[in-house]
């Protein structure tokens, strides 16, 4: 009886055992399958709309990224996987499109997503689930302030408006030398949108610094169908120098009144958006010679030539400040997770907070940006806390002669003079 008991009980542990040793071989086959899955990006631009050839724009730099990092391996052996989401322009629809990345598509990380107010939404639903979110691109100074200090997965790589603004106005000075004629009166052109009124507030912020006078500022309802009285306004305060921002559609139309109008200033100088998109040139042809801009990369920046000859051999459009930032955001994710060991959101969260990137990637390109560092940081900004910004993040300007954007400013990034007055053909 007692041998039969010891036999039952022998019986009992050995297919216990079995059962421990084929759960231990099940977890230990998930954990590498997990290991093995692909790490996901999420991405949230236009896609549909008016700013659809911007997102599509921006989704040509993180694809080539993917794919470069993908031919060397991956991440930590494991491959990057895009997943995207489209805002159509609506801060609404980009929440929704957060949310289902997140809760539906499982998402590691965020990207996005052009418009600023699309970003601050977006940002709060990522901060809600603890997915680090960078934004490549979206350039409102509020995004990083005080009233946003909680947002804490949250990153800009980019400028702030007020850096770009700045830096435009700098460029009227050091240009009024060059040309031989001094910029004295300027007048805005922009969108009633949360653009427009960035530029509007960072041009008030520094023109009595720099010595200039507002002669005008003429706005408008985005995806405008005629811009004629405002270019009459525009025509009659007759500025030295006229500063823009616009989206695709509203930048095309403006050169084109101008020319309708029979009206050539003297001096265009955008805050990049649509007129750096790269349906800018195609649309206009001639009549864009003259036109200059804020650019976060051109072409004939030292540190892009090469990605730019291979960016352009696969889409046959050269990079531009969009597709150059967010490549470069795919790259810091890259380092950021590495840098982590994992793809957990709050590891990965700290390690872009410490990261400094000085020169190039590990095992990666140049910061292919006029600017040679990347650190995210808490700092002051007119006497105000920002946190988790770019500090060392910098723009050049570029005017269109002969149908290609030349860097033009600062000085010493090129030999290239600028094309003075504008003359749009």
């Amino acid at each position: 009886m007692k041998h039969a008991f010891m036999k039952k009980v022998i019986s009992v542990v050995g297919a216990l055992a079995m059962v421990i040793t084929l759960a231990g071989s099940l977890g230990a086959k998930n954990a590498a399958a997990e290991e093995a899955d692909p790490i996901r990006i999420g991405t949230i631009y236009a896609m549909s709309g008016g700013n659809a050839a911007i997102g599509e724009n921006i989704l040509r730099g993180i694809d080539f990224a993917v794919e470069e990092i993908n031919a060397q391996g991956g991440v930590n052996g494991r491959m990057l996987e895009v997943v995207r989401g489209d805002h159509a322009g609506d801060p609404a629809q980009g929440k929704s499109e957060a949310e289902r990345l997140i809760t539906q598509e499982h998402v590691d990380v965020m990207m996005g997503c052009h418009m600023s107010t699309v970003t601050e939404v977006v940002a709060q639903v990522c901060t809600q689930y603890s997915v680090p979110f960078i934004t490549a691109i979206s350039t409102l100074d509020r995004l990083s302030d005080e009233d946003h200090e909680a947002m804490d997965f949250f990153f800009r790589l980019c400028p702030l408006n007020s850096v770009y603004v700045e830096d435009m106005l700098k460029y009227l000075k050091d240009a009024g030398e060059q040309v031989g004629e001094e910029i004295k009166t300027i007048a805005i052109f922009t969108d009633r949108a949360a653009i427009g009124q960035e530029l509007i507030r960072c041009v008030e912020l520094y023109k009595d610094e720099y010595g200039f006078d507002l002669v005008d500022t003429i706005d408008y309802s985005s995806n405008a169908t005629d811009l004629s009285a405002q270019v009459l306004a525009l025509k009659k305060a007759d500025p030295d120098a006229i500063l823009c921002d616009s989206y695709i559609g509203d930048a095309t139309l403006f050169v084109q009144t101008l020319k309708a109008q029979n009206y050539i200033p003297k001096m265009i100088v955008a805050k990049a958006n649509g007129f750096t998109d790269p349906a800018f040139l195609t649309n206009l042809g001639a009549a864009a010679n003259g036109v200059a801009s804020v650019v976060e990369f051109n072409p004939d920046l030292i540190n892009g030539e090469e990605i730019n000859a291979e960016f352009s051999e696969k889409y046959g459009v050269n990079m531009n400040g969009h597709s150059a930032e967010s490549y470069t955001v795919v790259w810091i994710f890259k380092t950021a997770i590495e840098a982590a060991g994992s793809t957990d959101g709050e590891a990965v969260r700290d390690a872009i907070a410490a990261l400094d990137i000085q020169g190039e990637f590990p095992g990666g390109r140049k910061i292919i940006l006029p600017y040679d560092r990347i650190k995210f940081e808490n700092y002051d900004l007119a006497g105000a806390p920002h946190f988790r910004d770019n500090t060392s993040a910098s723009v050049a300007i570029a005017q269109v002669q002969d149908g290609e954007w030349k860097t033009v400013w600062p000085f010493d990034f090129t030999e290239t003079p600028i094309l003075y007055p504008a003359p749009l053909q």
